[in-house]
């Protein structure tokens, strides 16, 4: 019971004369056991920095006619699941089917037509071809020939005449055969629809925007990435993305060439595989980087807070006394910080329990189990 008095006693003596700027006497007796680590100097420093997108559908569609015109029917609305070529809306189409039925029509005599000239082509040509022979043998006169042989040259124009009109009808025909598929909208690629834009009965523009139609099964998130940090990413490569705590596997398709002249980051796009991740949503992506910075890992534990936002750090020296050493954090992580300022290589930083010591106290060392060189 009296030793412990005088050891309280030994220390309450020591904390008095570190507050009145005392000294302890060289031969002061060292009772305090401190746990050390010895530190070594570092080149540079890893780093996790977490940078943060959104997830888009890698395609998304703004659907409209090709065609004004008034809008007869809606087979889609918000939320449908629709599939790559099914009707999602049609336009009031009559009059252009109408149009269609008579060129079909058209088409149908012009072929009649081209039939009737090939028929009088033929009997021009025969014609033509008993009166050479008779004029061969003097038996009619060149009259006769001239007449028969200009019949036939006029037939033939004749039926060129009405096979062009044939090809041009038959391209009437399609070009209304087009303009009806233009009054109706397809599903372009398998999706959901975002957004319904018109009503029917909407007298709308050409490619004005009907509907909105965002693909599913594919998406992807767009992160925004410094400069420094794009030279580390590489293509088709995968990742880890957290999104609302939860680790997704996700591949960099591409980072965009274009630097934002607002936040001087690139956009870099990875393609997700997990389709719970909804459309909007924010997601994380963390990145190692090795930082050049001349340096020690010290615990937490062994810092203790200096007048003016200063750090310190107590080291025990040869004679086995704590001093102390203004330090300047650079970076922490966790249970460790790195720090630079007035250390050397294999000095004894006190790992714990720095509010019982102060500086030019003899203590007794010890090498701590833990240690905190760089990882």
């Amino acid at each position: 019971m009296h030793r412990n008095h005088l050891r309280l006693t030994s220390i309450n003596a020591i904390l008095l004369m570190a507050a009145l700027g005392l000294t302890l006497a060289p031969d002061a007796t060292a009772e305090l056991t401190v746990s050390y680590i010895e530190v070594s100097p570092q080149a540079a420093f890893t780093t996790t920095r977490v940078y943060a997108g959104t997830t888009k559908a890698a395609r998304r569609s703004d659907l409209g006619f090709k065609r004004g015109g008034e809008v007869a029917a809606l087979y889609a609305d918000l939320g449908d699941t629709v599939k790559a070529g099914d009707i999602l809306a049609q336009l009031d189409t009559r009059a252009l089917e109408s149009n269609l039925r008579q060129a079909q029509s058209d088409a149908l005599l012009a072929a009649a037509n081209q039939q009737a000239a090939q028929a009088q082509t033929e009997l021009a040509a025969n014609t033509e071809k008993r009166i050479r022979l008779l004029r061969s043998n003097g038996n009619v006169s060149q009259q006769t020939f001239d007449e028969a042989y200009l019949q036939f040259r006029a037939s033939k124009a004749q039926l060129a005449v009405t096979e062009a009109g044939v090809k041009r009808a038959q391209a009437q025909v399609e070009a209304m055969q087009i303009a009806l598929s233009e009054g109706s909208i397809t599903a372009p690629f398998d999706g959901v629809i975002q957004a319904r834009l018109v009503d029917e009965g909407s007298q709308i523009g050409p490619g004005a925007t009907v509907l909105r139609l965002v693909e599913t099964g594919r998406r992807e998130a767009h992160i925004g990435i410094p400069e420094s940090a794009v030279a580390a990413l590489t293509t088709d490569q995968n990742y880890v993305i957290n999104w609302q705590g939860q680790e997704v596997n996700a591949q960099l398709r591409t980072v965009l060439p274009e630097v934002d002249p607002q936040t001087r980051t690139a956009t870099g796009i990875f393609t997700l595989t997990d389709e719970r991740i909804p459309l909007g949503a924010v997601v994380e992506l963390a990145l190692s980087e090795s930082v050049a910075s001349q340096g020690f890992w010290v615990p937490i534990d062994a810092l203790t807070a200096m007048d003016r936002g200063l750090w310190g750090l107590f080291i025990v020296d040869a004679e086995n006394t704590v001093q102390r050493r203004l330090v300047e954090i650079v970076h922490n992580d966790g249970d460790r910080a790195y720090v630079r300022g007035l250390l050397s290589a294999r000095d004894r930083v006190v790992a714990t329990g720095t509010q019982r010591i102060v500086p030019n106290q003899r203590v007794i060392p010890v090498p701590a189990t833990v240690s905190f060189s760089a990882r």
